[in-house]
């Protein structure tokens, strides 16, 4: 399933290591090759994030079956289209915090998309994750489904 049925583009390592079970191939530190399998996978669980709620972007790479691949998903979140009508703004740090201010039109405007869904916030930048937090249960790779 390809988001507008072209491919991705994405830069690859001629040195990509083991690949894990996944067949996404580890690159030094940890980092994982992003092949299109890896961004259809994200963009999946993204889009399963309901209105009013948010995710992390941890939680969501193991959703995707990508555990420690945080920084990955915030990549992926950079490079999604407009047209995909993906919920890019109920992805947040592990903190709860809204996204750098190059991100969303700036902090102003995630805040008021995540607000007009009634997400409450405990100060200017940071969101009251204990109520908003999708999926509420501690343990997301219970909630893998479809994979």
């Amino acid at each position: 399933m390809r988001i507008d049925g072209t491919r991705f583009e994405e830069a690859r390592s001629d040195d990509a290591g083991q690949p894990n079970a996944e067949g996404a191939g580890f690159k030094g530190a940890g980092l994982i090759e992003m092949d299109e399998t890896f961004y259809e996978r994200v963009y999946e669980q993204v889009r399963k994030v309901p209105s009013g709620s948010v995710c992390t972007y941890g939680t969501i790479a193991e959703l995707a079956g990508y555990p420690r691949a945080s920084r990955e998903v915030g990549y992926a979140m950079s490079r999604a289209q407009r047209a995909w009508e993906l919920p890019c703004h109920r992805i947040v740090n592990a903190k709860g915090t809204l996204a750098p201010s190059y991100a969303f039109g700036g902090k102003e405007n995630q805040r008021a998309l995540l607000e007009a869904e009634g997400v409450a916030f405990l100060d200017d930048d940071t969101i009251d994750m204990r109520h908003h937090r999708w999926p509420p249960s501690d343990e997301p790779e219970q909630l893998t489904l479809g994979l």
